[in-house]
């Protein structure tokens, strides 16, 4: 008997980490938030009716002349934010004529940082990013200036400079409220800023409202504050972590603003998953805000039973609000399972074979 006892010891430590990994290989089923996307996604496509179908369809085929990159979009692609690189979309449409910088509506972008690192993250996993501290924190990426039906204008002054000394004023908030999320470059070089004044700052200071650094940097702060999309997607219960149609995203923030936005998602082809990724609102030169119709860049209008919704997320598809940035490190880091039953079936196989 103690031989046996010995035998049953000996075989369970030598094959247990065997019988570890298979069991693992079992059990790695793909995340549950994933799974719920789909699910809703399921929800959704079966509450569509056959006309709304159709239009779903009509729009799908537009995508379909479109570059499926990971991100599409013409600022936050890591291309265009470090090399000023326009994106390409194939619509006979997009015009960036450097000779005419005459413009019609400003665009006030707001972003979601956890879905811009991710971005950065699914083209370099060791991207440093540096995120907000605080929950539910919308931060500005840029005020555009843009010419309806086209791209642009952009550098419409090709001698002009960056001052960081101009923002010595604003320079607290400009840290909280539009900081460069980017961990790559050097805090003291001031990339993002640079980046917004040289490329759009200078096209909107045709405007005496924005004709400085200080004043171009002081409105966006002040649009933030009375604009803030974390506050408007929350009082239509709409926080992180939730999966929502670009319907109802569109419906919060029409009650939110009373005009159009703007709605822009990240694509994961990988996952098929969209991401919320940044909200556009737009201004007359009066600095009104105006409805985004008419706002070409990488958006397409959908009209719909409820309005017209101008955005790049796929509308077939539920849109995640991840509350952290999604990654490749929540499969690499799950933890094998091997459930109790088993191993209580597998130390009665083996006294049985033993005895």
């Amino acid at each position: 008997m103690l031989r046996k006892s010995l035998v049953f010891l000996v075989t369970l430590i030598v094959i247990s980490p065997w019988l570890l990994v298979l069991s693992a290989s079992f059990n790695q089923s793909e995340p549950e938030w994933i799974a719920a996307i789909k699910r809703k996604t399921d929800e959704i496509l079966k509450s569509f009716d056959a006309k709304t179908s159709e239009k779903i369809n009509n729009v799908e085929r537009q995508y379909k002349n479109i570059p499926h990159n990971l991100f599409l979009s013409d600022e936050f692609a890591s291309s265009e934010y470090h090399d000023d690189v326009d994106m390409e979309l194939n619509f006979d449409q997009i015009i960036d004529d450097n000779n005419n910088n005459d413009w019609d509506l400003l665009i006030f972008t707001q972003q979601w940082p956890a879905t811009t690192c991710y971005h950065w993250r699914e083209q370099d996993k060791n991207h440093e990013c540096k995120l907000p501290n605080i929950k539910e924190f919308w931060t500005i990426h840029g005020i555009w200036p843009t010419k309806l039906g086209h791209m642009g204008p952009s550098f419409c002054n090709k001698t002009a400079n960056f001052d960081i000394n101009a923002l010595q004023d604003i320079m607290e908030r400009m840290n909280l409220f539009w900081p460069d999320i980017d961990g790559e470059e050097a805090p003291q070089d001031h990339w993002l800023w640079k980046h917004e004044w040289l490329k759009h700052g200078t096209c909107a200071a045709t405007l005496d409202q924005l004709n400085n650094e200080n004043k171009y940097f002081d409105q966006g702060l002040k649009w933030r504050e009375n604009y803030l999309i974390s506050n408007i997607l929350r009082d239509s219960n709409i926080h992180p972590d939730s999966n929502n149609t670009v319907v109802a995203l569109h419906t919060a923030l029409i009650k939110g603003l009373g005009k159009n936005p703007s709605i822009h998602c990240l694509y994961d082809g990988k996952n098929d998953i969209s991401y919320l990724a940044d909200i556009r609102i737009c201004f007359n030169k009066s600095l009104e805000l105006v409805d985004c119709d008419g706002v070409l860049r990488d958006a397409t209008s959908i009209d719909y039973p409820g309005g017209t919704i101008i955005t790049n997320c796929h509308i077939s598809q539920a849109v995640h609000y991840p509350s952290l940035v999604p990654g490749r490190h929540v499969v690499n880091e799950r933890k094998w399972k091997f459930p109790i039953v088993n191993l209580y079936k597998l130390i009665q196989f083996i006294m049985w074979f033993t005895l």
